[in-house]
């Protein structure tokens, strides 16, 4: 089951899109941007482009260059990679709505094309977003889930774990508080 936000998928998407997104989802919990060894532009790479490049097979040149680097002979984790994923969603957008202003959505393969853009685009936008699973402070590494039970310079108990463990009662008029 994926750690970070689900991307959604949308209906009528290109099956074999599909697939490569929920595997990308089972598999990208160690990978960011920020990581330098488990960069999430690779499990682009590795997963999603062999599945855009199988579905733009099946397109005709018309609509080849409203998908992201197909028209160019540039593989999708090669435009996310040169532009930057959020400039790549902007990419992204910015062809569908010229796709539907001037296509339109009226047959099964336009309403097949918009759904698979939507779900790159959602794509891209959880991989631009999505933090690293661990990250340096002070040259240790850090888990950013772990919630820290005491604190790191007074050694007593936090109230924010004793909060999220069930412990700490809440009351609508006291306020959480830093330890002392």
């Amino acid at each position: 089951m994926p750690h970070f936000p689900i991307i959604p998928v949308w209906e009528g998407c290109d099956p074999g899109v599909d697939a490569a997104v929920r595997k990308l989802q089972e598999e990208w919990r160690p990978y960011s941007m920020a990581s330098r060894s488990k960069r999430i532009d690779r499990l682009i790479q590795q997963v999603i482009d062999p599945a855009v490049a199988a579905y733009a097979a099946t397109l005709p040149p018309d609509l080849l260059h409203f998908l992201p680097g197909a028209g160019s002979g540039l593989s999708f984790s090669d435009i996310c990679r040169l532009v930057g994923l959020n400039d790549a969603a902007r990419l992204q957008r910015q062809l569908l709505r010229q796709f539907v202003s001037s296509h339109g959505v009226k047959t099964d393969q336009g309403r097949r094309f918009v759904a698979t853009l939507e779900t790159l685009l959602a794509l891209t936008r959880a991989c631009a977003r999505k933090p690293p699973l661990t990250s340096r402070a002070n040259g240790k590494q850090v888990d950013r889930d772990r919630i820290q039970d005491f604190c790191r310079y007074c050694g007593s108990p936090t109230e924010l774990a004793a909060y999220a463990n069930g412990r700490l009662e809440s009351d609508p008029d006291e306020t959480l508080q830093f330890s002392s």
